[in-house]
């Protein structure tokens, strides 16, 4: 009976670290700071720089460009002609339907300036497939003192000498995300006459966010494993 049981724990096991497994095979978007101030210097205009993030659902992420990545990044910025996140090949999965952007931060040289959320335009806008969040194109509707999107920053006088940073969250229109971190259940401690303890979770502990499996999930199988190889040995 006791060898039915840890059995059925181990499997139960096994298929926490599998579920934990197609979770972590989501698509993953590589996302960038799209930038050029008026004099059309600071320019980056496509993802490879070192502050790029990958997406990977709805959450939230900082994007960023320093002047050591930027073309031309000679002097401070002069205003903010073509500021923009880009979520490459993202465009199908977020759309204006299911998904809800907040700028929830930018800043220049880590001072935090004034955004306006109800003006940011968002959406495959370019219908390129990309998923953008456009906080100021001079060529869109940011740009464009009719429409209701003009101005959600102070574009003039924008200026960064160091360092630009947006923080911005992807969330589901219908609530549901993003959600808290998600918790594997660690598989039930194994009693046998040889007590098998089942490590508890530790800081090397990562989350599916990483794309990693759960070390304490998987150490809890290990010892599960154990128990059953010793009751069944037990047995004969």
């Amino acid at each position: 009976m006791k060898l039915k049981k840890i059995a059925a724990a181990a499997a139960a096991s096994a298929m926490a670290i599998t579920a934990m497994g197609v979770t972590a095979s989501a698509a993953e978007y590589e996302a960038f700071l799209m930038f050029t101030d008026y004099d059309w210097l600071w320019g980056n205009w496509n993802a490879g720089a070192a502050g790029d993030v990958t997406v990977d659902g709805y959450g939230t992420y900082t994007v960023s460009l320093d002047n050591t990545q930027a073309e031309n990044a000679m002097s401070a910025t002069n205003g903010a002609q073509v500021f923009c996140v880009d979520i490459i090949g993202a465009g199908s999965e977020f759309t204006v339907d299911n998904t809800i952007v907040t700028v929830d931060s930018i800043k220049t040289d880590g001072t935090e300036i004034k955004v306006d959320n109800s003006k940011i335009a968002y959406g495959d806008i370019e219908e390129n497939g990309n998923f953008r969040i456009e906080i100021r194109n001079a060529y869109g509707v940011t740009g464009d003192m009719n429409d209701p999107h003009y101005e959600p920053i102070d574009s003039e006088n924008f200026s960064a000498a160091e360092k630009i940073e947006v923080t911005f969250t992807l969330a589901s229109a219908d609530g549901s995300a993003p959600a808290a971190e998600e918790v594997v259940e660690e598989a039930p401690e194994a009693t046998t006459e040889a007590a098998v303890e089942t490590p508890a979770p530790d800081s090397g502990t990562t989350s599916t966010k990483t794309g990693n499996t759960s070390a304490a999930a998987l150490a809890g199988v290990m010892a599960v494993a154990a128990a059953a190889a010793f009751a069944a040995k037990k047995s004969k």
